[in-house]
C-alpha cells in the first residue's frame, strides 16, 4: 500500500477542518502548523481546540491524524475510538483507525473498521482502496478484485498494488481484466523487471504463451545485456510453438556462453520442436559433454534417440552415463525401459531392481518393475510388486493408478476402485485414473458415476478418444441418440488423427529413401 496516497486525504481533512472552524484560533493555528509539517506544535494546538470543544468528534479525529503522523499509533487509535464513540456516524475515524490497523497487520480489526466506513459512505474510493490492500495482503483474491473498479483511480497511483491486482486477476482466470491492467501499466512504464517476470510466470501457468512472450520481450528490452533474459524469452518462444525464434536466440547465445549445458539442452529442444532432428541430437550430445556428471543430460539425449527407434545407441549412452554420474537411478530406469521395448524383460527387471535399491522411496522404479510384468501378462506378480511397494513409498498417484489398473485386470473391482480413488485424491489432474474408474463404473452398471468420470477425462485431455467412445455408449444407453452420435463421430475423428500422426512419424523415419528421377 502506497503511504503517499494517505497524504491527500489528510490534507483534505485538515483543509475541511479549517473551513469548518474558522472562528477557532487554536484549530486554525493547528491546521497551518500541520500543513507546514510541525506536527508536535500542531498537536498542542489541536488539544487546546479539543479542550474548548471536548464533545466534537471531528477534533478527536484530527488529533488522531496528527498522532499518526508522529508515529504514536496507540495514542492515535485512542482518539479515533473516542471520535467514534462521540459520533459513530462519522466515517473518517473508522477509516483512519483501519489504516493504522493495516500498518500493524491487524487485519481483522482493519476490516471491521473499513466495512463500518463503507456502510457510512460507500462512494469513498479510499475505503475501497484500503480494502483492496487488505484483501491482497491476506490472499483473498476474489474479494480484492471486487474492489478494483471503485478503487481504480487510486490504484493507478500505486503501481505495486495495481500489479498485485493484475496477479490476482490471473489467479482467478480473469485474463481479460489482467491484460487490461498490464497493458495500461506498461504504457505508463509502471512495471519493473521483477514484476514483469512474476507476471510472465503467472501467464505461462495459465498457458497464455503469446502474452508470456510479450512480457519476456519487454524484460529483454529493459536489460538487453543480460543473457538470462534472452534464455527465458527462448523458453517462452518454445512454449508458444515458435521454436525457430527460440533457435535464433539460443544459437548465438550458445557461442557466447560456450559449454553451458542448460543453453545447449534448450537449443536441442528448440531444434527438435522445429523438426531439425540432426541438430537437436548434436545439441543434446554437446550438453552431455559439457556436464557428464548430470544424469538429466543423458536422459534428454536418449529420449530423442528412443523416439527415433535408435535403442542400441541410446543404451550405450545410458551405460556410459552410469560410469560418469554419482546417482544412476534415472539412468537405470531408462536402461530398463529400453530393454523392455526390446523385449528383454529379465534384463529390464534387473535394471529396475538396481534403481529401486538405490532409491527405494521413489515410486517410479517400482511402477516400472510392475509394468515389466504387466507387459508379459503376469498381472499377479505385478500386483505383488505394487502391494509391497506401497509400504515403502510415500503416497503416489501414479503408483496407485497402476495398482488400480492391475487389480482391475485381475477382476478385483472393489480393491481396484479404492486404489483409483486414492490416485485421484492424490492428483485430481491425472486423466488416466478417471478413465479407468469410469470403465469400472460402466462395467458395474453405474452409468451416472461413469459419465462423470469420462467427462472429467475430457476436461483434462480433450483429445482422449476412448473417453469420447465410452460417452457415446453411455448416451446411447440413456437414449440420447444425438449426443451418442456426436461422441461417436468425435471418436472416429480422433482415431483418424492418431493414425495420420502415426503414419507421418513412420514416414519420417524413411525420409532418406527417395525415388531417383528418370534419366
Amino acid at each position: 500500500m502506497n503511504q503517499l496516497l494517505v497524504v491527500p486525504v489528510l490534507f483534505a481533512l485538515i483543509s475541511s477542518a479549517a473551513a469548518q472552524f474558522a472562528g477557532n484560533s487554536h484549530l486554525q493555528n493547528a491546521v497551518v502548523l500541520f500543513k507546514q509539517g510541525h506536527y508536535e506544535k500542531a498537536l498542542a494546538e489541536f488539544k487546546e481546540a479539543h479542550a474548548a470543544q471536548p464533545e466534537d468528534a471531528s477534533i478527536d479525529n484530527l488529533i488522531g491524524v496528527t498522532e499518526t503522523k508522529l508515529s504514536s499509533l496507540e495514542e492515535a487509535n485512542y482518539y479515533y475510538n473516542q471520535a467514534i464513540r462521540l459520533n459513530p456516524h462519522l466515517p473518517g475515524p473508522h477509516k483512519n483507525l483501519a489504516v493504522n490497523y493495516l500498518d500493524t497487520k491487524n487485519y481483522d480489526l482493519a476490516e471491521r473498521e473499513l466495512k463500518s466506513a463503507l456502510a457510512l459512505n460507500s462512494q469513498d474510493p479510499f475505503v475501497h482502496y484500503y480494502l483492496a490492500a487488505l484483501y491482497l495482503d491476506t490472499a483473498r483474491d476474489k474479494e480484492a478484485v471486487e474492489q478494483l473498479e471503485p478503487a481504480r483511480a487510486l490504484l493507478d497511483n500505486d503501481p505495486e498494488l495495481l500489479y498485485e491486482m493484475a496477479s490476482a486477476c490471473l489467479r482467478l482466470n480473469m485474463n481479460a481484466a489482467a491484460l487490461s491492467i498490464i497493458g495500461d501499466m506498461e504504457r505508463r512504464s509502471a512495471l519493473n523487471i521483477d514484476q514483469e517476470y512474476k507476471l510472465a510466470v503467472l501467464l505461462s501457468g495459465q498457458r497464455m504463451y503469446p502474452e508470456t512472450v510479450d512480457r519476456f520481450k519487454r524484460i529483454v528490452q529493459m536489460q538487453p545485456e543480460f543473457w538470462g533474459s534472452k534464455y527465458d524469452l527462448s523458453i517462452a518462444f518454445i512454449n508458444a510453438n515458435r521454436p525457430l525464434e527460440a533457435v535464433a536466440i539460443l544459437q548465438p547465445l550458445s557461442l557466447k556462453r560456450v559449454a553451458d549445458p542448460n543453453i545447449l539442452t534448450l537449443l536441442g529442444l528448440a531444434y527438435e520442436a522445429a523438426g531439425n532432428t540432426p541438430k537437436a541430437l548434436d545439441s543434446y550430445e554437446a550438453a552431455v559433454r559439457a556436464e557428464p556428471d548430470n544424469p538429466d543430460r543423458y536422459l534428454d539425449y536418449t529420449r530423442l534417440l528412443m523416439d527415433l527407434d535408435r535403442y542400441d545407441v541410446a543404451a550405450q549412452i545410458v551405460q556410459q552415463g552410469m560410469k560418469d554420474t554419482p546417482d544412476a537411478y534415472g539412468l537405470n530406469v531408462r536402461l530398463g525401459s529400453i530393454q523392455m521395448v526390446q523385449g528383454a524383460y529379465d534384463e529390464a527387471r534387473e535394471s529396475f531392481q538396481k534403481a529401486i535399491q538405490t532409491h527405494p522411496e521413489i515410486a517410479l522404479g517400482h511402477v516400472a518393475l510392475a509394468q515389466s510384468y504387466m507387459r508379459q501378462g503376469r498381472d499377479q506378480e505385478a500386483c505383488q510388486v505394487l502391494a509391497a511397494s506401497r509400504i515403502m513409498v510415500p503416497p503416489d498417484a501414479m503408483l496407485e493408478y497402476i495398482y488400480g489398473l492391475v487389480l482391475s485386470r485381475l477382476s478385483q473391482s472393489e480393491e481396484a476402485t479404492a486404489a483409483l480413488k486414492r490416485s485421484i485424491a492424490l492428483n485430481p489432474e491425472l486423466a488416466e485414473p478417471h478413465d479407468e474408474l469410469g470403465k469400472l463404473y460402466f462395467k458395474s452398471g453405474l452409468i451416472q458415476p461413469a459419465m462423470i468420470e469420462f467427462e472429467r477425462v475430457l476436461e483434462l485431455d480433450p483429445q482422449q478418444a476412448n473417453a469420447h467412445y465410452q460417452l457415446s455408449r453411455i448416451y446411447a444407453r440413456l437414449g440420447d441418440t444425438a449426443k451418442s452420435n456426436e461422441m461417436a463421430n468425435e471418436t472416429q475423428l480422433l482415431l483418424q488423427k492418431q493414425r495420420e500422426e502415426g503414419l507421418r512419424a513412420q514416414a519420417a523415419r524413411f525420409s532418406g529413401f527417395q525415388t531417383k528421377a528418370a534419366p
